[in-house]
């Protein structure tokens, strides 16, 4: 940070104006900060009072995050969008609607991804997808989104114990819990297809005790073969019959139904 914060500590044949963030100045220039951002453009050229001040502070502000962004912003060296300083840019970005610099941020996250978003820590993915969510990078988080469907959610290092997982929008979760349904439904009825069973009618079985299809068309005496004052689903022998079998089946299968799902992971 020394030799950045020496580009803009010092005046230049260049800076015009100077910037004061947290009692410390940077020299900077104001065309080339209002080709970035149309709001330093309207600070520095219009009806403001910072048109005429040689002095411009930005409270709330970092100085280390402002060095960062000048770094990236001034042509002569335009410093690149990396993993450690994209939390520093993109609220700078977005606050003086540096559309390019907003852009730059979002191929960094899309060309990052690609390359490294199987072997991303859950707290990085997390974090990702909160930033994507935030700053509308809907391609972002699709990627991310993708990747994250794939990991355990409700376990002791699930998703769901990272603090930004509870941050994302309401159509960001839904994103995500949608994409998780269908995978496991896609999953379980692929397993169910393929896997062997003692009957061979697993999935017939579990359809038929669902569909209540054991019983007679009648509205007058349902399941009339079955002598019961207590007739209904659970008495029918019909029913008790499938669902032992069922039962018996689904427990011979579930073995294979985790190995199955092991290797879709």
């Amino acid at each position: 940070m020394e030799n950045s914060e020496n580009m803009f500590s010092e005046e230049s044949l260049t800076s015009d104006v100077v910037l004061v963030v947290e009692g410390q100045k940077l020299h900077v220039n104001k065309t080339v900060l209002s080709i970035a951002s149309p709001v330093f453009e309207k600070m520095f050229f219009g009806e403001f009072k910072e048109k005429t001040s040689l002095e411009v502070p930005l409270p709330g502000k970092t100085y280390d995050d402002m060095v960062e962004l000048l770094l990236c912003i001034y042509p002569s060296t335009a410093n690149p969008v990396t993993v450690d300083n994209i939390d520093a840019l993109l609220p700078l970005a977005e606050e003086y609607a540096m559309t390019s610099l907003k852009q730059r941020c979002r191929t960094f996250f899309t060309t990052y991804l690609k390359v490294n978003v199987e072997s991303l820590a859950k707290s990085q993915l997390v974090h990702f997808m909160h930033l994507a969510d935030k700053y509308d990078f809907d391609d972002v988080l699709e990627g991310c989104l993708a990747r994250a469907v794939h990991i355990e959610y409700s376990g002791t290092n699930g998703l769901q114990h990272q603090e930004e997982f509870h941050d994302l929008s309401e159509k960001a979760a839904v994103q995500f819990f949608k994409r998780r349904l269908v995978l496991v439904e896609g999953l379980f009825r692929t397993v169910l297809e393929k896997t062997t069973n003692p009957s061979g009618k697993l999935h017939d079985d579990l359809q038929a005790i669902i569909g209540d299809k054991c019983k007679p068309k009648s509205y007058v005496f349902p399941h009339s073969k079955h002598k019961c004052g207590k007739c209904g689903a659970a008495c029918c022998r019909g029913c008790r019959e499938l669902g032992t079998r069922a039962i018996n089946d689904l427990a011979h299968v579930i073995p294979e139904m985790l190995s199955a799902f092991e290797k879709c992971k």
